[in-house]
């Protein structure tokens, strides 16, 4: 089993976990399962929802990246469910949307005060490879190819998790 199909995996494992568990507690206190019409944020408030704050950025350059990275999160997570559903109409749009955002773009000489400037060179290579991906995946939505479809949104994910990885430790 490749990385990507490892990564596709656990996070479809730890969403079912979360329901099944968020279901388990409510037969248990003989009240009724959440209405299946909840997020899987709203099923499982333990989940952390943010990255902790790097103390390397200044908060105007948190503050920048956190509004990119909380619309990437509802995206993602719309993306978890759609990939797994097969509903490639939506994941072409999700995934259309990423690839179009607008990039931030590198330093230029001489602009060490800008907010830009704080950022790791490994940031903008990542922003660029998610940009990549996520073309693919809209691609591999139209194929009608389950395998490349999970395949591609793993690779997605990789790049996101690199990324949050470089923003914690640059």
């Amino acid at each position: 089993m490749g990385t990507s199909s490892r990564v596709v995996g656990l996070l479809l494992l730890a969403g079912g976990a979360a329901v099944a568990q968020s279901q388990k507690g409510a037969r248990d206190a003989g009240t009724r399962p959440p209405a299946a019409t909840k997020t899987l944020s709203q099923q499982a408030p333990a989940v952390e929802r943010s990255l902790p704050k790097p103390d390397y950025l200044s908060e105007l350059a948190r503050s920048v990246l956190r509004k990119r990275m909380e619309r990437h999160g509802q995206d993602q997570m719309e993306l978890v469910l759609s990939v797994t559903l097969l509903n490639r109409d939506r994941v072409k749009e999700l995934a259309t949307n990423i690839a179009n955002e607008p990039r931030l773009v590198r330093p230029i000489a001489g602009g060490d005060d800008d907010v830009n400037a704080a950022l790791p060179e490994r940031f903008f290579v990542l922003q660029d490879e998610l940009r990549s991906r996520a073309k693919g995946l809209a691609q591999s939505a139209t194929q009608g190819n389950d395998a490349a479809l999970a395949s591609e949104f793993g690779h997605l994910v990789e790049t996101c998790v690199a990324c949050h990885s470089t923003y914690l430790k640059p």
